[in-house]
């Protein structure tokens, strides 16, 4: 039954796009990991591998379930290859047009609540946005990293716009072993080398905004920080010039605050004040700092290592209007404008957890979990790319992944219950006409597109 629809039809398509995912591994491994991942693609739910087997696999591979677990455990197919996978797929989305538009990467940490003390780096942890009512949960927080790159988007009757797709990459599993920041630090530099001849943007929130990670990432010519920062977090005027006294210069002026900012912007109903200083976090760097203020009383500090007229954006081409309206007097305020694009990863996270069962895993130890979410994620991150990859799903660029998935989901049924008749009918007793009238049926682009 799988010569029948593996050569031209959706599940064909998709086996041939996740294949590369398991290039390392062996034919067999890499057969039944690529059977793995369009299964979470045909169901709507991944609890288990179980219930994977039980739903699907066993009807379309007849491979037992240890077989699986077998192919999960090979260790040429690994957490970072997959990351590394994912990176190199979102890094070929960008047109030869956009070539020089710079990409971001965003930092950040989410919590998955787990009810038992079995598994593998569990512990307390606190929830700041309080998902369960409660302050402190009992799970596992991973660090994920984000590539946002710059397509295409296509509009009926207009001229095409520049979208940021941001593209999950991976998740590092946090443990004592490491801190969250080491953990940033690494996955940074595992998509680094792909990015080495563009210009990135570093996103992240003030809770990433320690000197260690932000000395540790700066070394890479081209890249650039924008970030939010403690409103207690120490600023100073640029030292004065030598006065021809005897001495030592100063390093640096003397210290200032937020309420030394004069807000004189107006972006987006905030009101934004901006200098020059420097800083501890960023060593003798001079930075530019952005205080805002909104109507409910809200203050925010931030800081960018960007020069604000460095970025190479084609500003009057993007699809946001936030970024897209760029009048000269306030591009000092555009690496503001641009932080906005670090809230993709806070969506990806809510997606993966409401849609894709990321946080339903009931496996125990550290390497089964950090692989099974990386899984979870390559799907997602997947189906997200897979519309400006494939011209057949062209037309989901500005749908959302799950709608997508329930397109695949259906097609993927049918093409399994017309191979299963198609089989079944191969009989003596059968008319041959209609054989090949089911066999036309299966192969038609009709009826798989």
């Amino acid at each position: 039954m799988n010569s029948l629809y593996l050569e031209n039809s959706i599940i064909g398509s998709l086996f041939r796009f996740f294949s590369p995912y398991f290039s390392t591994a062996t034919r067999p491994t890499r057969f039944l990991l690529t059977w793995l991942v369009i299964a979470q693609v045909a169901l709507q739910a991944f609890p288990s591998l179980r219930f994977l087997h039980r739903n699907f696999l066993s009807q379309v591979t007849h491979r037992c379930l240890n077989s699986y677990y077998r192919a999960l455990q090979n260790e040429t197919v690994t957490s970072h290859s997959l990351r590394l996978q994912t990176a190199q797929l979102a890094c070929s989305l960008i047109p030869a047009a956009l070539q020089n538009e710079p990409v971001f990467l965003s930092v950040d940490d989410t919590t998955v609540p787990k009810f038992g003390k079995k598994f593998d780096a569990v512990s307390l942890l606190h929830d700041h946005a309080c998902h369960t009512g409660k302050p402190y949960v009992n799970g596992h927080c991973f660090v994920s990293l984000t590539l946002s790159v710059p397509v295409l988007n296509q509009h009926e009757g207009k001229a095409p716009l520049i979208r940021y797709l941001a593209v999950p990459v991976g998740y590092r599993m946090w443990t004592k072993e490491q801190t969250k920041l080491e953990l940033a630090g690494d996955l940074i530099e595992e998509v680094m080398p792909l990015l080495k001849d563009r210009q990135v943007l570093l996103l992240f929130d003030s809770w990433y905004a320690k000197s260690s990670l932000i000395e540790r990432v700066l070394q890479y010519p081209g890249l650039d920080i924008i970030c939010n920062v403690r409103s207690d977090s120490a600023m100073y005027e640029l030292p004065p010039l030598p006065n021809g006294k005897p001495g030592r210069p100063k390093k640096r002026g003397k210290r200032i605050h937020m309420n030394d900012f004069t807000l004189s912007w107006n972006m987006d109903g905030m009101q934004v004040g901006h200098r020059i200083v420097l800083t501890h976090i960023c060593g003798n760097r001079r930075i530019h700092a952005y205080v805002s203020y909104t109507t409910s009383g809200s203050w925010r500090l931030f800081f960018s290592t960007l020069n604000p007229s460095d970025p190479h954006m084609s500003c009057a081409w993007q699809e946001r209007k936030i970024l897209r309206d760029a009048p000269a007097e306030g591009m000092d305020y555009y690496p503001l404008k641009l932080y906005k694009l670090r809230w993709a990863i806070e969506t990806n996270y809510y997606e993966q957890k409401a849609f894709w069962s990321l946080n339903a895993y009931r496996i125990r130890r550290q390497n089964g979990i950090e692989h099974r979410v990386n899984l979870v994620n390559l799907v997602h991150s997947s189906l997200k790319m897979l519309p400006y990859l494939d011209k057949h799903f062209a037309k989901y660029q500005n749908a959302s992944p799950q709608e997508l998935r329930s397109h695949i989901s259906w097609q993927i049924q049918r093409e399994i219950f017309l191979g299963t008749l198609v089989s079944k009918a191969q009989t003596a007793k059968n008319p041959t006409d209609l054989v090949q009238a089911l066999c036309k049926l299966v192969s038609s682009t009709s009826e798989v597109a």
